[in-house]
Formats: structure tokens, C-alpha cells, sequence
């Protein structure tokens, strides 16, 4: 058996579904918060949050974990296989990119207990710009991997900036058509 394409099987598997459960909880965090906006009176904005808790809770502790734990047992596997790519700086850079996702994951973590008792700091739209993060280390991973040189950094940046660029206009336009209604 070839050991390496079972990791990288793994590896594939989990990440796809670590970031569909991360792109996921972060828009389940837009309706929670839009559900506080609604006021405490609002017997259907409570049943709602109720509601929204409970995906949050179970999206994160059944799919996020799991298939974070799943991406990083395939990764470490493949390392463990070709130590050599321990000495690129691609993968120095790709393995901060993925530290930096772990952080943002826990961070989710800390949104669903804190919209579990009350609304945060940070506003829906806040939210719908919370959720570009992920999206943009997607993009700066894929590119580093296809790579597998810092020319995939360059051009994972400029991507980065064009897209980001793009999400944020389209983030601000969507808020206003909804804002007019």
C-alpha cells in the first residue's frame, strides 16, 4: 500500500470538509446575529437564536473538529513520508497559513458561546467580512501547493489582494441593496 496517497486521500478529504463547515458556521453567525438584532421581546428572534445555537454547536463538534483533526493527521502523515519539504520555505509558509486557520476555528468556537448569550461586537455585516478570511487562505494555500515555490506566493498574494478587493466591494454592495430594503 502506498501510504502517501492514503495521507494525501485523508488530507484532501478533511480539508474540503474543515473549510465547508468553517465557510458554513461563519454565515449561521450572520442569521444569529441578525436574530439578536431583532430585539429581546421577539419570541421568534429567541426561538431562532435557540435554533442557530444549536447548528452552530453541532456543525463545529461533529464536521469542523473532526475534519480539522482528519487535515492534520493526513498532513503530518505526508510530512512524515517527505521530510524534505520541512526545509522549503513554501511549506514554512503553508504550515503558518494552516496555524493561522486553527486560530481562526477556535476563534469560531468563542463566537458560538458568546452569540449563545447575548449579540457581539461585531454586526452582521462584520460577520459577512469574517467570513472572506477563510476564503482567502484557501486561495494563498492552493496556490503555495500548486507551486510548491514562493512564486506561488506572488502570485497567491496579487490573487489575494485582487480577490480580496472584489469580496470586500461585493460584501459593501450587498449590505446597501439590503440596507435600502
Amino acid at each position: 500500500m502506498n501510504w502517501y496517497y492514503f495521507f494525501k486521500a485523508l488530507h484532501i478529504i478533511g480539508f474540503v470538509s474543515w473549510f465547508a463547515g468553517i465557510f458554513y458556521i461563519v454565515r449561521l453567525f450572520v442569521y444569529h446575529r441578525e436574530a439578536w438584532d431583532r430585539g429581546l421581546d421577539d419570541s421568534e428572534g429567541e426561538i431562532l437564536r435557540r435554533q442557530y445555537h444549536i447548528m452552530q454547536s453541532r456543525l463545529y463538534a461533529i464536521i469542523q473538529n473532526p475534519a480539522m483533526y482528519l487535515t492534520l493527521i493526513g498532513g503530518i502523515g505526508m510530512l512524515s513520508i517527505n521530510s524534505t519539504w520541512l526545509q522549503s520555505p513554501w511549506m514554512h509558509l503553508k504550515l503558518g497559513l494552516v496555524l493561522g486557520l486553527m486560530i481562526y476555528h477556535w476563534s469560531c468556537k468563542r463566537q458560538i458561546k458568546a452569540l449563545e448569550k447575548s449579540p457581539t461586537g461585531i454586526n452582521s455585516f462584520g460577520y459577512r467580512l469574517y467570513n472572506e478570511v477563510p476564503t482567502l487562505v484557501l486561495i494563498a494555500i492552493v496556490m503555495l501547493v500548486v507551486w510548491k515555490n514562493l512564486d506561488g506566493l506572488w502570485i497567491g498574494l496579487i490573487s489575494l489582494v485582487i480577490l480580496g478587493s472584489v469580496f470586500f466591494a461585493a460584501a459593501r454592495l450587498y449590505r446597501r441593496k439590503r440596507e435600502k430594503n
